[in-house]
């Protein structure tokens, strides 16, 4: 067995309902299993243009860290075209993208939870007035995305 980390943080010690309000994420809940929800992401991404260029499975990275870790996933996605014009418009804001969207287990795996990065919020430091557009662009294309992951009639 791995050797836990000194602070004994275990994952079921989170506090859950906090995600309705968060400022730098939307977040829905979903009745699908954790497999369904992930590829359910997945075809959703694809079809929006998203490309997925990097995954962390937060389970198996913080394993050693956190007790009890549920699954959990971060999807670092990009739209090549969305990229290259905020990079146009702001060079800087290559240290903020990929966007990050992740799927975790919430409620003993009967309940998924999937957030994406609020890029309104996140891309705010710019201050550019283009910058904000692609911002606001971006979230609605993400948010499209989990409208269409699965069945929703769970409550935050």
């Amino acid at each position: 067995m791995a050797k836990k980390g000194n602070n004994g943080q275990k994952a079921s010690q989170q506090n859950y309902s906090e995600s309705m309000n968060t400022r730098y994420c939307v977040t829905r809940r979903y009745n699908l299993t954790f497999g369904e929800a992930v590829q359910n992401v997945r075809d959703q991404l694809e079809k929006s243009g998203f490309d997925i260029v990097s995954e962390l499975d937060v389970k198996e990275y913080l394993s050693s860290k956190m007790e009890d870790m549920p699954e959990h996933i971060i999807l670092m996605v990009c739209n090549r075209d969305t990229a290259s014009n905020l990079m146009a418009n702001d060079i800087q804001m290559s240290i903020l993208f990929p966007c990050n969207v992740t799927v975790k287990e919430v409620e003993d795996s009967t309940v998924i939870e999937v957030s994406i990065e609020d890029t309104d919020t996140t891309w705010s430091s710019s201050f550019k007035t283009d910058v904000a557009d692609i911002a606001n662009k971006t979230k609605e294309a993400l948010k499209n995305i989990l409208s269409n992951i699965g069945r929703t009639n769970v409550k935050l």
